[in-house]
Parts: C-alpha cells; structure tokens; sequence
C-alpha cells in the first residue's frame, strides 16, 4: 500500500484546507495509506479527518519558523513516504528542499491561488520548482502564469481543478421563502476578498430600497483589516443589513438558507465556495476575475468588476430584479453544470494518475 502524506500549513476553514482535507478521505477511500500534516494551530478540519478516519499529525515543533524546515525535513525522511502532496507556499518550499536534500519520494506541489506580482518568495519557489515532480495548479489562469514565466516547468504541469461533494451540497429539497433576499458571502474577511468595495456596493444597492441582508460567514486573518470593515459598515450606514459571522463546519446549511451568492475577491484561484454554491443551486454573482469566467456563464449567474463599487451594485441589482422564474432555471443550470465539472471521480483520479 503506498504511503502518502499530505503537507499543509493548518487546517483552518480556508480553500486550500478543505481540499487538501477532502484529497486525504477521497485518497484513504481508493486504498492508500494517508496522513494529513500541518504545523499552525489552527485546527477547524480536524473533527472531519477523524470521523472519516484519515490520520492526522500536528508538528508542534515546526510552529517555530526558524527551525520549520529543518523539523519537518526530517520527519519526513523519517517517514519515508511515497509520495508527499504540499498545499501552499511554505510547504511547498519545505517538500522541494527535503526532496533536493535526500527525500526519495514523489513530490507533487499544488498551487492554490492566481500569482499577482512576483516578490522573492514567490521566485524562490518557482525555482525550486524544478526539483518538484508534479506541479498542480487548481486554475488554469495559475497553469498559463506558470507556463508563461517559467517555460521550463511547462512539461511539469497539470492543472486539476477543484471538487466538490455534490451528494452533500445540493438544492434544499423544502427550502422555505426568506422574509428578505439573503445574499451570502464565504470568504476569509482578508483585503484579496474586496471586502471594503462590496459594503459601499451594498450601501449603492440599498439605496434602492430592496429588502435584503448580507451574511458574510468567515474568520478574519487580521484584526486590523477586520476592524477597517467593520467601521466602513457603521459609516455606510449599513449596519443592519451586512452581518459577519465565524466559519461554519455546517455551512451547506448556509447556502440552503440563502437565495444569492456572491464572491467579491480582487483575485481568486478556483473558488470552492463558488462550485458549492453552484452545487446548491444559487444564483451566482462575482467578479470578473481569474477562472471565474470559465465557471460562471451568462446561464448561472453574472459578473462583475470589482474594482467598480457601481457595477458591482448594478449586477447585484440585476439578480435582485430577477423573475423568479429566471432564477429557478439558473438554479437548475448551476446544478447540472456543477455536477459535470466538480466531480470527485474526475479529481481523485487525475491525482492518482500522478501519484
């Protein structure tokens, strides 16, 4: 049985998490040996692994980043692993200098959001790249970065997209009629997610008088950032209609309750939250960014700009405007498209074609 072991920073509530958290029971299930390492203490997926029985490590002594490579280095060439598959950019550096540095495994690093400037530590990591065995973007807006700027890692690349559970997030078979439009958000509350654009958007959408809120489920990465949002909702004016709340292990239950989705982000890699919204068969409306273009049509929901707080506003005027007939139909093309491209089969296994 080959052994893998999967390399992440945490197990927060975040994208990357929930993948690399789905990849290790969708793994475990086709027979391999898989354990899930991580050295953060966040600790949000936990609960998940355990009930599916999928074993998990936190490494405690890499929490220290002076000593983090060093510490996870080695216990990996204890290990002796197969195959390693690293999420985010610190692991993925950790993986490619234990595999220059005696590492006997199948390396497959996965990148995990769109590269919008190059700074040091980006052009370390693409040159460590090379002694990498697999490179994984999860959009083909990353692969075509990649290939562009670093055409020698082109014959290294293969693009696999995310998944989604699509028996868990489906439409609410009894869903009930909200007393307002609920638009939801899922997203950390992080300056990429656009989040101080989307409230003067929301304030521009008010104006109009529509009978809505806006629930925002999520945990902030700064305090800072967190506070900014949360004065610039009391100086819109807003402050009973846009709602944070933390990240939710239940949010399928979320999305039932919902009648909107939107996903304000600057820049994006393949946004789950926006497959699981599709999933359940919510209107879509998000930015023009990215491999949204390839997910969102003109037949399951809208785009915008967002850069452009008036066109934000206006294209979730739209869907608010919309027939709910309209809806009903873009309901059942996001379901239907949802379950072509988000499959698990089709992401299980281009991994294990890799591994």
């Amino acid at each position: 049985m080959k052994k893998i072991i999967c390399l992440v920073e945490s197990l927060g509530s975040g994208g990357a998490e929930r993948q690399m958290m789905g990849l290790a029971v969708l793994l475990k299930q086709e027979g391999y040996d898989v354990e899930v390492w991580y050295y953060a203490p966040n600790h949000f997926y936990c609960k998940n692994l355990e009930n599916e029985g999928v074993k998990f490590r936190y490494i405690l002594e890499a929490q220290n980043k002076y000593k983090r490579i060093g510490v996870i280095r080695n216990e990996l060439l204890k290990a002796k692993p197969d195959t390693v598959i690293t999420y985010l950019d610190t692991p993925c550096i950790i993986g490619c200098i234990t595999k220059i540095t005696g590492g006997k495994f199948n390396l497959i690093v996965s990148e995990r959001n769109t590269t919008q400037h190059l700074g040091l530590k980006d052009r370390i990591k693409f040159f460590l790249y090379k002694f990498a065995d697999h490179i994984v973007p999860n959009s083909y807006s990353q692969a075509r970065f990649i290939e562009q700027n670093y055409p020698n890692l082109k014959d290294k690349i293969k693009c696999i997209t995310n998944f989604v559970d699509t028996d868990k997030f489906k439409p609410c078979e009894n869903k009930q009629a909200n007393d307002k439009v609920r638009i939801l958000t899922v997203a950390r509350i992080m300056p990429q997610k656009n989040v101080i654009n989307y409230i003067q958007a929301i304030k521009r959408v008010a104006t109009k008088g529509y009978d809505f809120e806006v629930c925002w489920y999520g945990n902030s990465i700064s305090e800072e950032y967190y506070e900014e949002c949360k004065q610039e909702i009391t100086k819109q004016g807003v402050t009973d209609i846009f709602k944070f709340y933390p990240a939710t292990t239940n949010i399928i239950e979320e999305y039932h309750k919902s009648d909107i989705f939107c996903l304000p982000s600057i820049y994006e890699g393949f946004p789950n939250v926006v497959c699981e919204a599709m999933c359940c068969g919510l209107p879509i409306v998000c930015s023009n960014v990215c491999d949204n273009p390839d997910i969102v049509t003109s037949e399951n929901g809208i785009l915008f700009n967002p850069k452009n707080c008036d066109d934000m506003a206006d294209k979730i005027n739209q869907l608010l405007n919309m027939p709910e007939c309209k809806k009903q139909t873009i309901s059942i093309n996001n379901r239907n498209r949802a379950i072509t491209i988000f499959s698990k089969k089709r992401f299980t296994n281009s991994y294990i074609d890799i591994i």
